[in-house]
């Protein structure tokens, strides 16, 4: 189980790993497949992820999950970047995730979703170790909305270059 602090580490070096990768420009990018074609996920598998990213990371005043395109930049990262035994892992998680939540998960009210999703994460992060694939899927949703420029720029306020700049300074 992770703690808090790993968690944060995560997410910093999320955003610290999305800025050293928009420098390299081109070289190392993740293509986000705008037309209606998954590389990925099955249309079961990116509608489950779409629902938890949804209710995980909802919008507000900020980009929601959704807006960014959080489903489709894991589906992208998930076929250009994971190995074998990850894509396959990835896949039986999901099928998992899918049986825990119930086949109505994706059909029922707002209200009743955010009641599964919750009772699942009090499951999954009390100790309890059958959850390693929810943890884990919830833990990719948010390092990739940070990573994108609305969850970096908006929701954390990160500014590339915090205050003034001295190169030269006594000491």
């Amino acid at each position: 189980m992770k703690t808090r602090r790993e968690v944060l580490q995560g997410l910093i070096v999320s955003i610290g790993g999305a800025s050293m990768l928009a420098a390299c420009g081109n070289a190392a990018r993740v293509a986000v497949s705008e037309s209606q074609s998954l590389r990925f996920f099955s249309d079961q598998e990116l509608a489950l992820v779409s629902r938890i990213s949804d209710l995980l990371l909802p919008r507000t005043d900020t980009p929601g999950a959704l807006d960014v395109n959080v489903p489709r930049f894991i589906d992208g990262l998930m076929a250009e970047w994971a190995n074998a035994a990850s894509k396959e892992s990835q896949h039986r998680q999901l099928m998992d995730l899918g049986q825990m939540l119930g086949d109505d998960f994706l059909t029922i009210a707002h209200a009743d979703a955010e009641n599964a999703l919750r009772e699942l994460d009090r499951a999954a992060f009390s100790g309890n170790s059958g959850y390693g694939g929810y943890r884990a899927l919830k833990g990719l949703i948010t390092q990739s909305y940070f990573a994108t420029e609305d969850g970096a720029l908006l929701e954390q306020h990160w500014v590339a270059v915090p205050g003034r700049w001295d190169p030269c300074v006594d000491i």
